[in-house]
């Protein structure tokens, strides 16, 4: 846990700053089947990789792929607290 934490920011990061602006696939395939436009863009925090109050930026992308990894390892850092102790055996997660 305490490599595998700054090991996938590490990766989000290098990941971030080669990231493409070019749409996915899935949003290509919308695109090309004609339904992309359909879609409800609804208010959220990291819609489409980013953080949207910085901007379009490949700092944004870098920014908001953090918060997902932080919001994964805190999860199972939760997770393996409460698996541990339904199992009666103190936490090993650190």
């Amino acid at each position: 846990m305490k490599k595998g934490l700054p090991f996938s920011i590490a990766v989000v990061v290098l990941a971030g700053a080669f990231a493409s602006q070019n749409p996915d696939g899935l949003e290509k395939v919308a695109e090309i089947l004609g339904f992309a436009g359909k879609a409800t863009n609804r208010w959220a925090i990291m819609f489409a990789y980013r953080i949207h109050f910085l901007g379009t930026t490949k700092f944004s992308a870098i920014l908001a792929g953090i918060c997902g990894v932080g919001i994964i390892y805190g999860l199972f850092w939760v997770c393996a607290g409460v698996f541990s102790r339904l199992a009666g055996k103190k936490s090993t997660v650190a």
